[in-house]
């Protein structure tokens, strides 16, 4: 396998199958808690591929912004494992990140994923050690099914996102930048999930999105609950 890291600029096909490989495992990937069988689970689908797209294609992208009066450059890498055994290179494994801003030596994982035919093989662990090579202290934040993986990779629970675990490799200093989530009611991918569940569900739709919000809630209140017990509440 051939590992690859993405700093100015990212190959399309690696582009283009990141974004399918997250998409599919899209439940993992949003803050609010949705199954994979959710009336809902076309809106995290469509917030997956719209943020990472985002962020993918700001790869050596030169993107600015003025933060704290400094004009700072937002910086996103990538780090991606190649099965090039077969006639057809595939994916196995992705990693998104961004450096942290006003800070040397630190940055925070987005989105990652390993394609199934490729998990057990270590192919994770590869892609954070090329990633801990440049930027020694890491945070990210998970569901609580993979709290216990990450502590197994030396991650520490620190704080709660939501209904996410926050973790981290040792104290993280500076910034880290989001794009503007208030955007995604108003792409249009967004908008069709919207209107295709509304049309699956009817009636029910409202029942829908309170249920979510609920078992969201009741998420929060687990993670509150872990970090008490780690003596961190």
């Amino acid at each position: 396998m051939e590992i690859l890291h993405f700093t100015n600029g990212i190959n399309p096909r690696v582009l283009e199958e990141s974004i399918k490989l997250a998409v599919s495992e899209a439940p993992a990937m949003v803050h609010q808690h949705i199954d994979h069988d959710s009336p809902l689970l076309p809106l995290a689908e469509a917030e997956v591929e719209i943020l990472l797209g985002q962020s993918l294609r700001m790869v050596g992208a030169d993107a600015r912004e003025r933060i704290d009066g400094h004009l700072t450059e937002l910086k996103v890498g990538v780090i991606a494992v190649i099965d090039d055994e077969g006639e057809t290179p595939l994916l196995a494994g992705f990693l998104q990140y961004k450096p942290r801003i006003f800070a040397e030596g630190m940055a925070s994982i987005g989105y990652a994923a390993v394609a199934k035919p490729f998990r057990q093989q270590g192919v994770f662990t590869r892609m954070l050690e090329e990633l801990k090579s440049h930027y020694p202290i890491l945070g990210l934040d998970c569901p609580l099914e993979l709290v216990s993986m990450y502590e197994k990779l030396g991650f520490k629970v620190d704080n709660a996102q939501g209904a996410h675990v926050g973790m981290n490799l040792g104290e993280l200093g500076g910034k880290n930048w989001h794009t503007d989530q208030a955007s995604l009611e108003r792409n249009d991918i967004y908008l069709r999930a919207k209107e295709r569940v509304r049309d699956q569900l009817g009636k029910r739709t409202r029942e829908a999105y309170a249920k979510r919000d609920a078992d969201t809630q009741n998420r929060v209140e687990e993670v509150n609950r872990l970090l008490a017990q780690k003596g961190l509440k």
